[in-house]
C-alpha cells in the first residue's frame, strides 16, 4: 500500500513538473539571480585559497604571536589589498593605452572595409560570385547600418537609460556583496568545510562518503592546478608578446600582446586565433612584412611555451593526449561556448581518471 501510495505521489509531482516547467524554470532563474553573488564569492574564494594559503604559512613562520594567532585574517587583508592595488595599477595605466589602442584601431575599419570590397569586387569581375546574389546580399548589409536605423537604436538607447542605470547599481551591489562573501569564505573556511565534511557523514553511506571525498579531492587537485598554472602561462605569454611586438614596432603592441595572453588560456585554438587576428592587424595598420614577422615571432613563441614554458609550469600534472583534448575543446565550445572551451580540458582530464579507476577496479573483480 506505501509503494502505491508513492508511486501515484510520483506521477503527480512529475505531471506538475512538466505542465508548469515555465514557472519552475522562471522560479528557478530568480532564485540563481537572487543567489549569484553569493555563488561567485565562494567560486572567487576558491580562487584565492591557494594564495591565501601561501601568504598565511608565509606569516605563521614570523614567529610573533600576534601575526601568529591572527595569522588567517592578516593573510586575507594582505592579499585584498595587493589585489586592489593591482587593480588601480591596471586602471589607471594600462585601461588607458588599451582604450586608444582600440581608438585608433577603429580607425582602421574604414581601410578595412574599402579593401574588403574592392576584394569582393574583383572577384565578381573575375565571376567568382556569379551563382550568388551578391548586389542583395550588400544592400541587406549596408541598411542595417542605414542612418535611419542608427538613430533609431541611439533612441532606444537613450530611452532606456534608467533601466541602465538600475543594472548598473544593482552590479555594483552585486560586486560589494560578492567582495564580502569571498573575505567571508576565506577566513571561516574551516568551519565551513567542517560542517560539509559533517553533513557528507551523516547523510551518505561509509562507502559512497569515502569515494565521494576521493573524488571530490582529486577533482580539487586537477581543476585548481589547471586553472593556476594556464592564468601563469597567460601572464606570462601576454608579456613576452607584448615585448616581442613592442619590440617590433607592431602598432597596438600592448592590447594585442594582453589578447595573445587571454587566449592562450584556451588550448591550441586559442594561440592559434590570436596570431591570426594579430597577423590581420598588422597588415591593415602597417606592411605585409612585418605581419609575417610578428606572425613567425608569434609561432616561435608558441612553440617554446608549448615545449618548455608550458609543461614547466604545468608539470604534465593533466597527462591527457593531445587528440583527447583537441576533442574536448571543440565540444564544449560548440555546447558551452569559450567558458566550455576553458573548463573542457580539466573536465576531460578528471572523466580519464574516473574511467580509468573504474576500469581497474574492474580488472579487480573479474580476477
Amino acid at each position: 500500500m506505501v509503494y502505491t501510495f508513492l508511486f501515484v505521489m510520483a506521477i503527480i509531482i512529475g505531471y506538475k513538473l512538466i505542465t508548469n516547467y515555465q514557472v519552475i524554470s522562471d522560479s528557478l532563474a530568480n532564485l540563481l539571480n537572487i543567489l549569484s553573488p553569493f555563488i561567485t564569492g565562494f567560486i572567487f574564494a576558491y580562487l584565492l585559497n591557494g594564495a591565501q594559503k601561501r601568504l598565511e604559512n608565509l606569516l605563521l613562520k614570523t614567529q610573533i604571536s600576534f601575526i601568529t594567532k591572527h595569522s588567517r585574517g592578516i593573510s586575507v587583508l594582505i592579499l585584498y589589498l595587493i589585489i586592489f592595488y593591482l587593480f588601480f595599477l591596471v586602471l589607471n595605466y594600462v585601461v588607458p593605452l588599451i582604450i586608444n589602442n582600440l581608438i585608433d584601431l577603429l580607425g582602421l575599419l574604414p581601410q578595412f572595409y574599402n579593401y574588403l570590397m574592392d576584394l569582393i569586387t574583383r572577384l565578381e569581375y573575375e565571376g567568382v560570385f556569379e551563382s550568388l546574389n551578391l548586389e542583395e546580399f550588400l544592400q541587406n548589409l549596408t541598411s542595417d547600418f542605414s542612418p535611419e536605423n542608427l538613430l533609431q537604436q541611439w533612441t532606444q538607447a537613450l530611452t532606456s537609460l534608467g533601466v541602465i542605470t538600475r543594472s548598473l547599481s544593482s552590479f555594483v551591489l552585486n560586486c560589494f556583496l560578492t567582495l564580502i562573501i569571498s573575505v567571508y569564505a576565506l577566513v571561516f573556511k574551516d568551519g565551513i568545510l567542517s560542517f560539509i565534511d559533517k553533513l557528507g557523514q551523516k547523510t551518505l553511506s561509509e562507502n559512497i562518503y569515502i569515494s565521494s571525498k576521493k573524488w571530490l579531492s582529486a577533482t580539487h587537485t586537477i581543476f585548481y592546478k589547471f586553472i593556476s598554472s594556464r592564468f601563469l602561462d597567460a601572464c606570462v605569454i601576454g608579456i613576452l608578446a607584448s615585448v616581442i611586438l613592442y619590440a617590433l614596432y607592431v602598432p597596438f603592441a600592448l592590447t594585442l600582446g594582453i589578447l595573445t595572453g587571454i587566449c592562450n588560456m584556451i588550448p591550441y585554438f586559442g594561440s592559434i586565433f590570436a596570431s591570426i587576428v594579430i597577423t590581420i592587424i598588422t597588415f591593415f595598420s602597417a606592411d605585409f612584412q612585418l605581419a609575417l614577422t610578428a606572425l613567425i615571432s608569434l609561432l616561435i613563441l608558441q612553440q617554446i611555451d608549448g615545449n618548455i614554458i608550458g609543461p614547466r609550469i604545468m608539470g604534465g600534472a593533466l597527462d591527457l593526449n593531445p587528440i583527447i583534448i583537441i576533442i574536448s575543446i571543440t565540444v564544449g565550445g560548440a555546447y558551452f561556448g569559450v567558458l566550455g572551451m576553458f573548463l573542457a580540458v580539466p573536465i576531460a582530464a578528471i572523466l580519464k581518471i574516473i574511467t580509468m579507476n573504474w576500469l581497474d577496479d574492474f580488472e579487480e573483480t573479474e580476477s
